[in-house]
């Protein structure tokens, strides 16, 4: 066998090695300030969009505050607004100092009134007839009961005649008492140039497009422009902005950056050299013994075997195989045994003996006693709607996430054992004593590392439950409880978030008793309607998120608020009822069964009720032909207590047929009069029975019924249970009332 031979096949086999590696971290050197270059260059340009879209938009909301301000309590402005056609000249005149002092700022184009009565329109120097008016078609696009926002862009001039129309904006407001409407024009050419001139000396381009995608202005030609990299949309003003770096040298510049660590980097990878060669040489003779003596074995090897190579592959061949073999099989023991011992996590009367728990500590290597371990569980957020979706992909983030745990250093160091208890549940043995890599670090900051990594890698978040550290896994059961306890305040708490068991144990809170007054005042609202129901629903849901709550009182909670609406709308017309049964309810109880946060299920009813309060209002204002119904609407609501309230009684007071007022009552707000008189009366009662120590008896008289036989009778056929039951459920410590 040639020595030399064997020494040159070893080294360069060595060498291989160290070209590819310094190719690499080279390349990565490079990558790496290419990719800095590159950010550096984004930040600006997302910077000085941001700029200009803060400069814009303080400029416009400054004009829309002096607008506001001038016109409040402005007596001229009203006198116009308030005044006629045959008004005397005066006014007009004074209207139009008015429209004078809001022309200070050099942005506004600008202002004119518009009367609703006569169709006169105000400039600052003419007042003509709305036909007259070269704005016209903008006045008639303006709704009566408009809000205050910014126009799309158009062209506009004040005197046509002298004047060439230039493109502006505009914000319409609405006078005092709805008399007609202020326009204020800016001049968007003039906006636009500010923008600009904020980006003098800056490397990047702007543009600027209207709500269609139009381009409406440019910093720079098509020519010296890239591929915008920062988007940016303003809903205030309808305008979509583009930036990105001019023409750059990013090569270049990484290029230069790259030179001080390769200066470093180059005389390393020479020393390295060296001391391979050094290694190489002095090592190379023990190897080639090895190789001889095995050679002298070689009718044990295949016929074929033509060099050391091939020699040393087959000795080994068959004890390889037998050690893989070996390993495989104590694999496959292992992933059984640590299922086994999460299973047993679950169980409430499983014992062990003393030598199963020093089996598992042996597998989980750690000490059976005093090694400090918590259990954490972490749960994925919406798992449910996740699993509806795209259910192969989400598998698959399933069996990464388990399986990517071992390969971060700091969770590897920490977590002893892991495995899925449930569809959307991973269950962690957390060793929570010091290691050589992870150092002193606590379970609850570990587990919030590990919930960001989650939210940042895979396309779901997490929210983790963490039991208490316990001496070691006999009392591993305990802290399971109390992680899986953690998650029952996820709702209130909120997805994507560590939860603490000891943090959180003592903390739980009650729901307010005035909760059901709230309820009762929310459908109260929404019946009448008025718009305070949203005020109803707000003190109701920032009530709850106040609250430390475990899921199922919150869910007990929020079905009730629920069940309370169906009621109502079962009383409302037929379109309401619809849209109800086809959209709101289904939607609610989707929420309430998905696990949603207490925000996204806020978020959610305000949607719901607020598109169901649209169309009932919208429904009462279509079909309001007689004023007087609601007069008497608010008398039965303010004389409900009354127990000579019938509709002869309404007959007589208001001078109107009672079966007509009965029809008529029923056409406006979809429900008969009795229903609705009972539905007053027993809200009434509902609230004495929980809130008061009367007797059953005494509440009937106090809302409206002599007899408590009659009310128990109407009660129980519309609530579903007696006035004594009810009062049972709700006030479960009191002591039931002798009947």
């Amino acid at each position: 066998m040639d020595n030399r031979t064997w020494y040159k096949r070893f080294l360069l086999s060595n060498l291989s090695i160290l070209f590819i590696s310094g190719t690499i971290v080279i390349a990565i050197v490079f990558s790496v300030a290419y990719g800095n270059v590159s950010k550096e260059t984004e930040k600006e340009s997302r910077t000085y969009v941001e700029q200009v879209v803060d400069g814009m938009t303080t400029r416009l909301k400054n004009i829309e505050l002096m607008l506001a301000g001038q016109t409040v309590n402005n007596d001229a402005i009203n006198d116009f607004f308030n005044g006629s056609a045959n008004a005397s000249g005066l006014v007009n005149y004074k209207a139009s100092n008015e429209i004078a002092k809001m022309r200070s700022n050099l942005l506004i184009q600008s202002v004119y009134f518009y009367r609703y009565k006569d169709g006169l329109v105000l400039t600052g120097g003419y007042a003509a007839p709305i036909d007259d008016f070269t704005d016209k078609t903008f006045i008639q696009s303006v709704p009566k009961a408009t809000q205050n926002r910014w126009s799309p862009i158009r062209l506009y001039s004040e005197f046509p005649l002298i004047d060439p129309p230039e493109r502006v904006i505009s914000i319409v407001k609405n006078s005092r008492g709805n008399e007609g409407i202020i326009v204020l024009n800016v001049k968007v050419d003039k906006l636009l140039s500010m923008a600009g001139s904020a980006g003098s000396g800056q490397r990047s381009f702007l543009d600027i497009a209207d709500v269609q995608g139009s381009t409406v202005f440019s910093t720079e030609p098509a020519a010296q422009k890239t591929k915008p990299t920062t988007y940016l949309e303003s809903d205030y003003i309808g305008l979509k902005y583009a930036s990105g770096p001019v023409t750059p040298d990013l090569f270049g510049q990484a290029a230069v950056r790259s030179l001080a660590p390769l200066s470093i980097l180059i005389p390393s990878l020479l020393a390295i050299l060296a001391y391979i060669m050094f290694v190489t040489r002095r090592n190379y003779r023990p190897i080639e013994n090895i190789v001889r003596r095995i050679s002298d074995y070689r009718h044990e090897t295949k016929p074929n075997a033509s060099d050391e190579f091939s020699i040393i592959e087959q000795v080994f061949d068959n004890m390889l195989g037998r050690m893989n073999l070996i390993d495989r099989q104590e694999a496959e023991n292992a992933i059984m045994r640590r299922k086994r011992f999460f299973y047993e996590l679950q169980e409430e009367d499983t014992a062990f003996t003393a030598s199963e728990w020093e089996d598992y500590a042996r597998l989980f290597r750690m000490p059976e006693k005093g090694g400090g371990i918590t259990v954490a569980i972490v749960e994925i957020d919406k798992y449910v709607p996740l699993m509806r979706g795209d259910r192969q992909q989400l598998l698959e983030a399933k069996h990464r996430l388990e399986t990517e745990l071992g390969k971060r250093p700091e969770l590897a160091a920490m977590v002893a054992g892991s495995d899925w208890i449930a569809g959307g549940r991973l269950a962690l043995l957390v060793n929570a004593g010091t290691d050589s890599i992870s150092g002193t670090i606590g379970p609850d900051a570990l587990m919030d590392g590990l919930r960001s990594w989650v939210q940042d890698a895979f396309p779901f978040s997490v929210t983790i439950g963490i039991g208490s550290v316990v001496d070691g896994l006999p009392e591993a059961k305990t802290s399971f409880r109390e992680a899986l306890a953690a998650l029952q305040y996820k709702m209130t708490a909120g997805n994507n978030r560590v939860i603490v068991y000891s943090e959180i144990k003592n903390r739980e809170n009650r729901v307010d008793t005035d909760y059901y007054k709230w309820a009762e005042n929310l459908i109260h609202h929404f019946r009448l309607p008025a718009p305070a129901w949203r005020s109803d629903l707000d003190r109701i849901f920032g009530h709850l998120e106040e609250r430390l709550l475990k899921e199922e009182e919150l869910r007990l909670l929020l079905n009730d608020l629920t069940h309370r609406f169906a009621r109502l709308i079962e009383e409302l017309p037929p379109a309401l009822q619809e849209l109800w049964h086809a959209v709101s309810y289904s939607s609610m109880a989707g929420a309430l069964r998905e696990t949603g946060s207490v925000a996204e299920i806020r978020e959610l009813y305000e949607s719901l009720i607020g598109e169901l309060y649209d169309q009932y209002a919208a429904i009462l204002d279509k079909n309001s032909t007689n004023p007087v119904i609601y007069e008497v609407k608010k008398y039965i609501e303010d004389h409900f207590a009354n127990p000579e309230l019938s509709l002869n009684l309404i007959s007589d007071r208001f001078g109107m047929n009672g079966k007509y007022a009965s029809q008529l009552f029923k056409e406006q707000f979809g429900v008969k009069f009795v229903d609705f008189l009972i539905g007053l009366r027993v809200e009434r009662a509902q609230k004495l029975l929980r809130e008061t120590e009367l007797t059953i008896g005494d509440i009937s008289r106090q809302v409206g019924y002599e007899h408590a036989i009659s009310f128990g009778r109407v009660f129980k056929k519309t609530v579903g249970v007696s006035p004594g039951d009810y009062r049972k459920l709700m006030q479960p410590s009191r002591i039931p009332e002798e009947v």
